[in-house]
């Protein structure tokens, strides 16, 4: 054969394989069809993040390639120091490699022991119109493989979503998705991948985003760079549900005095007050406001009632004070755009930032104001050994 005609085959076989990859199914189908048909390339993904410990993130992941590759939301592992991948016929696996990761679009490819996985066909992003129909499959607020529709609502620029980046497109959509959707697949009328759920604004009505997944297929093929630890021992959390009239977590409990009144305010410290030291005012403050209004996904009450629970913060010997004004320091918790919640502790008089640190953000509710607590235990308790010993 001359070579040109295995050029000419070379690239009839290019040209084949590039076509499957992102052939779409022509037909419009019914919502139950859709999701139907994108269950079995759904998985769940569970993170640790130290030996032993109960799984502290979950996502959702999609396979993209049959022999193991899937693409989740890189904020969803990173961190990781042992994760496990569940499917919803029951199947799981504990040994995970990271591939390729895009900081920028919030992406990881990763890969399981596995072959024959099913895998959705692949949309071209470009040619989704505002209004085109849409569904969501992932897992949100750990109630897992739910699905949620609406329609697309613009193909825009990451550059014009407050908080997501530069220099990349992402799919705005409708379709409801809450914390721990993150990984979550996009598809389109036909049952295709369309993009992955990567994070929302609460600014507005249902303001979601995914990334193209057809902008970053490339990641499933490069080599791996981590082997995480076996994930055996990591459990999904169970999801708490509301009764009707009744708040997720009951508020934490007055502190009452032994003759039935509510203890007043202490008063602020006056040498606080002058002081402008950081580091002493960290070891020195004895009371703190706790702001969770921009939170967005728990309450200031359910961050008390989790610090609370943590037994290392009553060693911080640091009282929790509902007056603002008569606090020596404000515990202020934000959210931001890949549903972490960021926070800051600030002194009250001077508004110096004495502490910062950041929630993880895959679970919502009760386990994202654990998060925070732990996350800001961790951090205060090197600065809290003296008042400890008291």
């Amino acid at each position: 054969m001359r070579g040109s005609d295995l050029m000419a085959g070379g690239f009839a076989l290019l040209l084949c394989f590039s076509v499957s990859l992102f052939s779409q199914s022509p037909e419009t189908l019914s919502t139950d069809q859709i999701v139907d048909k994108a269950y079995p390339s759904v998985a769940l993904v569970l993170a640790g993040r130290g030996p032993g410990q109960a799984a502290n993130s979950l996502g959702a992941a999609v396979v993209v390639r049959p022999n193991g590759i899937l693409l989740t939301a890189y904020h969803v592992i990173k961190d990781a120091y042992s994760l496990q991948v569940r499917f919803k016929t029951g199947e799981v696996f504990d040994q995970v490699q990271l591939l390729g990761v895009d900081t920028r679009r919030d992406v990881a490819a990763i890969r399981i022991t596995a072959a024959a996985l099913p895998v959705l066909p692949i949309a071209i992003a470009a040619q989704a119109k505002a209004g085109d129909a849409v569904a969501v499959v992932s897992h949100p607020a750990s109630l897992q493989w739910s699905a949620s529709t609406g329609v697309v609502s613009a193909y825009r620029l990451a550059d014009e979503v407050p908080g997501a980046g530069n220099g990349y497109r992402l799919i705005q959509f409708t379709a409801p998705a809450s914390s721990g959707s993150s990984g979550g697949v996009l598809i389109d009328s036909r049952g295709n991948a369309l993009g992955l759920v990567v994070g929302s604004l609460t600014g507005g009505q249902n303001l979601n985003f995914a990334v193209p997944i057809d902008s970053v297929l490339g990641l499933g093929d490069m080599a791996a760079t981590k082997s995480f630890a076996n994930g055996s021992t990591l459990k999904p959390p169970i999801a708490t549900v509301a009764t009707v009239n009744q708040p997720l977590v009951p508020p934490a409990p007055a502190s009452v005095s032994n003759s039935g009144a509510t203890p007043e305010a202490p008063e602020k410290s006056d040498l606080l007050s002058a002081s402008k030291d950081r580091e002493s005012i960290l070891r020195n403050f004895k009371t703190m406001y706790v702001d969770a209004q921009r939170a967005q996904y728990f309450k200031a009450d359910q961050l008390k009632a989790a610090l609370g629970r943590n037994k290392d913060f009553h060693k911080l010997n640091i009282r929790i004070v509902d007056d603002r004004k008569v606090a020596d320091t404000v515990l202020d918790v934000g959210y931001t755009f890949a549903w972490d919640f960021p926070f800051e502790l600030k002194h009250q008089n001077t508004t110096i930032v004495l502490l910062s640190g950041k929630g993880i953000g895959p679970f919502s509710g009760v386990a994202g104001a654990a998060s925070v607590a732990s996350e800001f235990v961790k951090i205060a308790k090197p600065y809290r050994n003296s008042a400890e010993k008291k």
